[in-house]
This record gives structure tokens, sequence and C-alpha cells, in this order.
């Protein structure tokens, strides 16, 4: 029986990780967060497979009240799926999304700090 070749993304991911962290940063608020964790999950998709066009960004979602917080439709899954079998890319955008995740509820906290001190 042959063995099962496993494939890293560690060289894709560190090459928008920095880009990534910063936009995150910048973003104001939630919407915000949501749109740089799908743009930058879909660049990242994009590398590793090229066949991915733009309207396979519309199958990304991202929700961080849940405990898995992203999520690819089918059409996308089932195009992933042999990428997610045979290397670390679903615990790549599973790091993406946590990141994402912490940004959101940041800023969520932060908003809600604010109101506390309006009139």
């Amino acid at each position: 029986m042959g063995e099962k070749k496993f494939f890293s993304h560690v060289k894709e991911l560190k090459e928008i990780e920095s880009e990534y962290r910063e936009k995150l940063m910048e973003a104001k608020n939630p919407p915000q967060v949501v749109d740089v964790f799908i743009d930058t999950t879909f660049k990242l998709l994009k590398k590793i497979v090229p066949d991915l066009d733009l309207r396979h960004i519309e199958h990304i979602s991202f929700a961080p009240e849940e405990e898995i917080p992203f999520h690819f439709d089918k059409p996308l899954r089932e195009m992933l799926e042999s990428y997610f079998d045979n290397s670390d890319l679903e615990q790549i955008i599973a790091k993406l999304a946590e990141t994402a995740k912490h940004r959101y509820m940041q800023i969520l906290h932060d908003e809600d700090r604010t109101d506390m001190f309006r009139r």
C-alpha cells in the first residue's frame, strides 16, 4: 500500500498573513472584518486552486458566533474536499477565521463600551 501524501500550505499562508493582520486591525466595524476574512480566504484559495473564479467567493461564509466560524457552500466545498483531506488547508483557514473572530468580538466589545458612555 502506498503512503498518502500530505501537503502543507504554510508558505501560502506566510505570503498573505501580515497583510491580513494589518487589514483586520484597520477594520472599523464588523462587516469590514467579514469582508477582510472572505477576501483573504479567497486570495489564499486562489493561490492553491488556480481554477477558482470570482463567483466562488460567494460560497465563503463567516459566522463569528458559531463554534466553527467559517463555512463553504456545497459547490466550493466539493471542489476543496481533496485539498482538505490531503493538506493542512482547512486548519490554516480555521486559523484565519479565529483571528477574524477575535477582531470581530473586539470591535463589538469596544462598541458596547462606547455606547455605555453616551447620553
